[in-house]
């Protein structure tokens, strides 16, 4: 039977995780030691048996790398930056910087949550609504109506069928955007995140965010591996690993191509992609004066700035636009319901 595969880690579980690993590595206290205790700490939890295989292959090899990797259920960037960390001798900063970068991604993951549940709440609601007009309130107008005696003809008729078709789309444009979001929502929880990325990215705003991050992880493993004296085609050997869409993945992996081919950095990062054109200019001047390390530090910390503030924004629109589309279903109720009174007020009159 094929074994199953146990669910991440909430990304704040993850940054902490992160965040004691470093404490332990800062304090010198042996890896081994750290993770027996942490193990102990999670042991009664459902996150015990996955902490164990950490304990164990801390404990059996000594890499902390192998012992996540086991337990198969830490995020993907998370254990290839680990190994990142573990071979250029800075696990411990490596660690503080995951931990930051997990504790921002559990206030986004938060912030969205709360951009798009009110507004979702709203939308069920109004479905619920609209369906009960349409079912149960727009006939009774209708028999009404045909108890005046005058048929459905004429300009009151036309109102009247109007108003009930109008309706009829308002729910049916409802359900289907709650159908969407419910939809949307079980993908994502059911491991198809990777998949709805690379969907979304039909959007120029995803796609840039997306190119964004790439050349921020790629500029971070560079900048930690030159600092640990490795040489660059060490570096890009591992950043398809941690990349989050084949799209890039592809762009890193010509980047390799070309640096085998003529050992020239600079061209191949330009003819690549991966970076700006202001970038690239700055890692061929920093590449010339013999510290591409700093150059990409710099160039990491822009990215990863630029990186947040989309998010921002994106998530920022969220809510505003399914109110918008709220607003526009609720003026079709209104529509809905008043077209047939009206009708009905002219026939009487």
């Amino acid at each position: 039977m094929k074994k199953k595969k146990m669910k991440s880690l909430p990304a704040i579980e993850v940054s902490l995780f992160c965040q004691q690993v470093a404490m332990i590595l800062k304090a010198g206290i042996p890896l081994y030691d750290g993770m027996e205790v942490l193990y102990r700490n999670y042991k009664e939890t459902p996150y015990g048996a996955a902490f164990q295989k950490i304990y164990d292959g801390v404990r059996e090899g000594g890499s902390l790398y192998e012992g996540v990797k086991e337990a198969d259920f830490f995020p993907k960037y998370m254990v290839h930056m680990i190994q990142v960390g573990e071979t250029s001798g800075e696990l411990d900063h490596v660690l503080e910087d995951l931990g930051d970068y997990y504790e921002r991604e559990s206030r986004m993951q938060a912030a969205i949550q709360s951009a798009v549940t009110y507004p979702l709440v709203l939308v069920l609601l109004m479905t619920a609504v609209i369906a009960v007009l349409v079912i149960r309130v727009l006939p009774v107008f209708t028999e009404v109506f045909l108890s005046l005696g005058t048929g459905l003809t004429g300009t009151e008729g036309a109102v009247l069928s109007g108003g009930v078709v109008l309706g009829r789309i308002v729910l049916t444009a409802a359900a289907a955007l709650l159908g969407l979001g419910l939809l949307l929502f079980f993908i994502w929880h059911a491991g198809g995140k990777k998949q709805l990325l690379s969907v979304s990215q039909i959007l120029p705003s995803v796609r840039r965010l997306m190119d964004k991050q790439t050349a921020q992880r790629f500029a971070v493993v560079i900048a930690m591996v030159l600092n640990s004296g490795y040489h660059l085609a060490h570096a890009l050997e591992l950043i398809p690993d941690l990349l989050p869409d084949k799209r890039n993945i592809e762009k890193a992996k010509k980047c390799q191509a070309l640096m085998e081919q003529n050992g020239d950095f600079a061209t191949a990062v330009e003819q690549a992609g991966i970076f700006e054109p202001l970038h690239q200019k700055m890692i061929r001047v920093g590449m010339e004066a013999g510290q591409t390390d700093r150059v990409m530090e710099r160039i990491a910390r822009i990215y990863g700035a630029e990186v947040d503030e989309g998010i921002h924004r994106m998530v920022s629109w969220i809510e505003p636009a399914l109110v918008a589309v709220l607003t526009l279903i609720i003026g079709g109720i209104l529509l809905s319901v008043m077209l047939p009174l009206v009708s009905i007020m002219m026939s009487i009159g």
